[in-house]
């Protein structure tokens, strides 16, 4: 069965990092898309008073949303991306990979799967 789109969902516990700039974040966001082979289009976020921070980047081929919880150290990412060009191991890699999170629940989905 062939599908348009992949989406994972990526919950990290008590990390490390989670309190930097977003200047910092979307260095290491835009890393990790740029080694997965995604292509950015653009970025937009929110940060939230006294803490916190929500984002999205539109990629060509769809997006990544993020919202991070500083008091807890949480960070819950969604991607979701169409097209077989697109390595979303080295994506996560280089996320975790900062956020040095103790836990890391991981969801991946078929999207608009349909028949040969």
């Amino acid at each position: 069965m062939e599908s348009l789109g992949q989406h994972i969902l990526l919950d990290l516990y008590n990390c490390k990092n989670a309190d930097k700039p977003w200047e910092k974040l979307k260095d290491v966001f835009t890393a990790g898309l740029n080694s997965g082979n995604f292509t950015v289009l653009n970025d937009h976020h929110h940060t939230f008073e006294p803490h916190g921070v929500s984002g999205i980047f539109i990629l060509a081929e769809s997006h990544l949303s993020f919202h991070i919880w500083v008091e807890l150290g949480f960070v819950s990412l969604d991607v979701y991306w169409c097209g077989s060009n697109c390595n979303e191991q080295q994506l996560i890699n280089i996320i975790t990979n900062f956020f040095e999170p103790e836990k890391l629940d991981y969801s991946f989905v078929q999207r608009g799967q349909f028949e040969d």
